[in-house]
Protein backbone atom coordinates (compact mmCIF):
# COMPACT_ATOMS: atom_id res chain seq x y z
CA UNK A 1 0.00 0.00 0.00
CA UNK A 2 1.67 3.78 -1.10
CA UNK A 3 0.76 4.94 2.55
CA UNK A 4 1.70 2.16 4.67
CA UNK A 5 4.73 2.78 7.13
CA UNK A 6 7.55 0.79 6.55
CA UNK A 7 9.79 -0.49 9.95
CA UNK A 8 13.19 1.33 10.41
CA UNK A 9 15.92 -1.08 11.08
CA UNK A 10 19.41 0.12 12.61
CA UNK A 11 22.34 -2.37 11.88
CA UNK A 12 25.88 -1.69 13.12
CA UNK A 13 28.81 -3.82 11.34
CA UNK A 14 26.69 -3.84 8.15
CA UNK A 15 29.70 -3.84 5.90
CA UNK A 16 30.81 -7.20 7.90
CA UNK A 17 29.93 -10.94 7.07
CA UNK A 18 26.51 -11.38 9.26
CA UNK A 19 26.01 -7.33 8.93
CA UNK A 20 25.55 -7.30 4.70
CA UNK A 21 23.56 -10.83 5.58
CA UNK A 22 20.95 -9.03 7.71
CA UNK A 23 20.78 -5.96 5.72
CA UNK A 24 19.93 -7.91 2.96
CA UNK A 25 17.29 -9.82 4.79
CA UNK A 26 15.25 -7.01 6.37
CA UNK A 27 15.63 -5.34 2.92
CA UNK A 28 13.27 -8.34 1.60
CA UNK A 29 11.18 -8.28 4.46
CA UNK A 30 10.03 -5.04 3.33
CA UNK A 31 11.79 -2.68 6.04
CA UNK A 32 13.71 0.05 5.71
CA UNK A 33 17.46 -0.37 6.78
CA UNK A 34 19.92 2.07 7.81
CA UNK A 35 23.95 0.45 7.15
CA UNK A 36 26.26 1.67 9.73
CA UNK A 37 29.76 1.14 9.68
CA UNK A 38 33.14 2.46 9.87
CA UNK A 39 34.41 0.66 6.44
CA UNK A 40 32.54 3.15 3.54
CA UNK A 41 34.39 1.10 1.23
CA UNK A 42 32.33 -1.84 2.43
CA UNK A 43 29.03 -0.68 2.89
CA UNK A 44 29.48 1.42 -0.89
CA UNK A 45 30.08 -1.98 -2.16
CA UNK A 46 26.92 -3.54 -0.22
CA UNK A 47 24.92 -0.74 -1.88
CA UNK A 48 26.38 -1.12 -5.20
CA UNK A 49 25.79 -5.00 -5.08
CA UNK A 50 21.99 -4.67 -3.96
CA UNK A 51 20.94 -1.72 -6.65
CA UNK A 52 22.85 -3.88 -9.88
CA UNK A 53 20.51 -7.03 -8.97
CA UNK A 54 17.98 -4.43 -8.60
CA UNK A 55 16.92 -5.35 -4.86
CA UNK A 56 15.93 -2.14 -2.18
CA UNK A 57 19.10 -0.28 -0.99
CA UNK A 58 19.75 1.08 2.63
CA UNK A 59 20.56 4.19 3.74
CA UNK A 60 24.55 4.07 4.16
CA UNK A 61 25.72 5.59 7.45
CA UNK A 62 29.60 5.87 7.92
CA UNK A 63 30.09 5.98 11.37
CA UNK A 64 33.37 4.85 13.43
CA UNK A 65 32.34 3.14 16.99
CA UNK A 66 35.76 3.53 18.26
CA UNK A 67 36.29 6.63 16.89
CA UNK A 68 33.49 9.07 18.34
CA UNK A 69 32.54 10.61 21.23
CA UNK A 70 29.05 11.17 22.98
CA UNK A 71 28.15 14.40 21.17
CA UNK A 72 29.09 12.39 17.88
CA UNK A 73 26.44 9.96 19.06
CA UNK A 74 23.52 12.34 19.62
CA UNK A 75 24.35 14.06 16.36
CA UNK A 76 23.97 10.13 14.55
CA UNK A 77 20.57 10.12 16.53
CA UNK A 78 18.98 13.34 15.49
CA UNK A 79 20.11 12.50 11.88
CA UNK A 80 18.60 9.52 11.98
CA UNK A 81 15.17 11.17 13.57
CA UNK A 82 15.48 14.18 10.80
CA UNK A 83 15.51 11.89 8.12
CA UNK A 84 13.17 8.75 8.67
CA UNK A 85 11.49 9.67 11.79
CA UNK A 86 11.13 6.33 13.32
CA UNK A 87 13.61 3.49 14.43
CA UNK A 88 11.55 -0.03 14.98
CA UNK A 89 14.96 -1.95 15.11
CA UNK A 90 18.61 -1.44 16.73
CA UNK A 91 21.09 -4.20 15.61
CA UNK A 92 24.40 -3.94 17.87
CA UNK A 93 26.47 -6.22 15.82
CA UNK A 94 29.42 -4.44 15.48
CA UNK A 95 32.78 -6.24 16.87
CA UNK A 96 36.71 -5.73 17.10
CA UNK A 97 39.36 -8.49 17.42
CA UNK A 98 42.64 -8.81 16.14
CA UNK A 99 43.64 -12.05 17.63
CA UNK A 100 43.57 -14.44 20.52
CA UNK A 101 46.13 -13.51 23.13
CA UNK A 102 46.77 -13.42 27.12
CA UNK A 103 45.58 -10.43 28.57
CA UNK A 104 49.15 -10.06 29.69
CA UNK A 105 50.09 -8.82 26.44
CA UNK A 106 46.66 -7.30 25.34
CA UNK A 107 48.38 -3.63 23.79
CA UNK A 108 46.95 -1.04 25.70
CA UNK A 109 45.68 0.67 21.83
CA UNK A 110 43.85 -2.29 20.84
CA UNK A 111 42.48 -3.13 24.38
CA UNK A 112 40.95 0.67 24.40
CA UNK A 113 40.03 0.45 20.17
CA UNK A 114 38.05 -2.76 21.21
CA UNK A 115 36.28 -2.25 24.67
CA UNK A 116 35.48 0.94 22.53
CA UNK A 117 33.37 -0.56 19.45
CA UNK A 118 32.27 -3.34 21.03
CA UNK A 119 31.18 -2.35 24.51
CA UNK A 120 30.98 1.67 24.99
CA UNK A 121 30.04 2.30 21.67
CA UNK A 122 26.81 0.04 22.07
CA UNK A 123 26.17 1.86 25.21
CA UNK A 124 26.39 5.29 23.98
CA UNK A 125 24.58 4.17 20.74
CA UNK A 126 21.39 2.88 22.99
CA UNK A 127 21.21 5.75 24.64
CA UNK A 128 21.06 7.97 22.27
CA UNK A 129 18.75 6.16 20.10
CA UNK A 130 16.40 5.02 23.23
CA UNK A 131 13.79 7.87 22.53
CA UNK A 132 13.42 7.11 19.27
CA UNK A 133 12.81 2.94 19.85
CA UNK A 134 10.70 4.49 22.84
CA UNK A 135 8.32 6.27 20.02
CA UNK A 136 8.05 2.75 18.26
CA UNK A 137 5.34 -0.25 18.78
CA UNK A 138 7.21 -3.22 19.47
CA UNK A 139 10.74 -1.51 19.26
CA UNK A 140 13.34 -4.11 19.91
CA UNK A 141 16.93 -4.24 20.51
CA UNK A 142 19.58 -6.97 19.33
CA UNK A 143 22.97 -7.26 20.97
CA UNK A 144 24.79 -10.07 19.02
CA UNK A 145 26.66 -12.41 21.50
CA UNK A 146 29.59 -14.50 21.61
CA UNK A 147 28.88 -17.31 24.44
CA UNK A 148 32.39 -19.09 23.11
CA UNK A 149 34.39 -16.94 24.51
CA UNK A 150 32.24 -16.47 27.81
CA UNK A 151 32.47 -20.26 28.32
CA UNK A 152 36.29 -20.82 28.02
CA UNK A 153 37.64 -17.08 28.58
CA UNK A 154 41.55 -17.28 28.07
CA UNK A 155 43.24 -15.49 25.50
CA UNK A 156 40.44 -13.55 24.06
CA UNK A 157 41.46 -10.46 25.50
CA UNK A 158 39.53 -7.37 25.07
CA UNK A 159 37.21 -8.98 23.12
CA UNK A 160 36.30 -11.38 25.81
CA UNK A 161 35.60 -8.48 27.73
CA UNK A 162 33.26 -6.90 25.91
CA UNK A 163 31.28 -9.53 25.12
CA UNK A 164 30.46 -10.29 29.04
CA UNK A 165 30.09 -6.68 29.64
CA UNK A 166 27.55 -6.54 26.74
CA UNK A 167 25.78 -9.62 28.09
CA UNK A 168 25.40 -7.44 31.67
CA UNK A 169 24.39 -4.59 30.08
CA UNK A 170 21.92 -6.43 27.78
CA UNK A 171 20.46 -8.09 30.71
CA UNK A 172 20.40 -4.26 32.63
CA UNK A 173 18.73 -2.38 29.93
CA UNK A 174 15.76 -5.61 29.66
CA UNK A 175 15.00 -5.23 33.45
CA UNK A 176 15.35 -1.53 33.68
CA UNK A 177 13.50 -0.97 30.60
CA UNK A 178 10.46 -3.64 32.07
CA UNK A 179 7.71 -4.36 30.09
CA UNK A 180 7.02 -1.17 28.20
CA UNK A 181 10.27 -1.54 26.17
CA UNK A 182 11.68 -1.85 24.16
CA UNK A 183 12.53 -5.05 24.53
CA UNK A 184 15.70 -6.23 24.31
CA UNK A 185 17.17 -9.40 23.26
CA UNK A 186 20.49 -11.48 23.25
CA UNK A 187 21.24 -13.55 20.68
CA UNK A 188 24.28 -15.64 19.73
CA UNK A 189 24.40 -16.70 15.99
CA UNK A 190 26.15 -19.35 16.54
CA UNK A 191 29.64 -20.56 14.36
CA UNK A 192 29.99 -19.03 11.08
CA UNK A 193 32.87 -18.40 8.91
CA UNK A 194 33.89 -15.24 8.88
CA UNK A 195 37.12 -12.93 8.94
CA UNK A 196 36.66 -12.66 13.14
CA UNK A 197 36.65 -15.99 13.50
CA UNK A 198 39.53 -17.04 11.12
CA UNK A 199 41.65 -14.25 12.93
CA UNK A 200 41.19 -16.75 15.74
CA UNK A 201 41.53 -19.66 14.39
CA UNK A 202 44.05 -19.46 10.68
CA UNK A 203 43.81 -22.60 9.90
CA UNK A 204 40.05 -23.20 9.65
CA UNK A 205 38.25 -24.21 6.41
CA UNK A 206 34.93 -22.00 5.51
CA UNK A 207 33.58 -25.31 4.09
CA UNK A 208 33.28 -26.81 7.55
CA UNK A 209 30.98 -24.01 8.69
CA UNK A 210 27.71 -22.36 7.99
CA UNK A 211 27.46 -19.27 6.37
CA UNK A 212 26.37 -15.73 7.55
CA UNK A 213 23.00 -16.36 5.45
CA UNK A 214 21.79 -18.79 8.24
CA UNK A 215 22.64 -17.11 10.94
CA UNK A 216 21.23 -13.74 10.22
CA UNK A 217 17.83 -15.66 9.21
CA UNK A 218 17.57 -17.32 12.57
CA UNK A 219 18.38 -13.88 13.96
CA UNK A 220 15.55 -12.42 12.02
CA UNK A 221 13.17 -15.02 12.82
CA UNK A 222 13.96 -14.21 16.76
CA UNK A 223 12.91 -10.77 16.19
CA UNK A 224 10.35 -11.07 14.44
CA UNK A 225 8.81 -13.90 16.89
CA UNK A 226 9.30 -11.11 19.74
CA UNK A 227 7.47 -8.67 17.99
CA UNK A 228 4.93 -10.66 16.69
CA UNK A 229 4.44 -13.86 18.96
Amino acid sequence: MENEVRPVWLITGAAGVLGRELVRQALDLGADCIALDRNVRGLNALHDELQQAGKPVPALMPFDLAGAGPDDYLDLAEGVRSAVGRLDVLVHNAADFVALRPLEHQPVDEWMKILQSGLTGPLLLSQALLPLLREADKATMVYVSDEYCLKKPANWGAYGVSQAGRDWMASALASELGPRGPRVLQFDPGPFYSPLRAAAWPAIDPADLPDAARAASDLIACIREEQHP
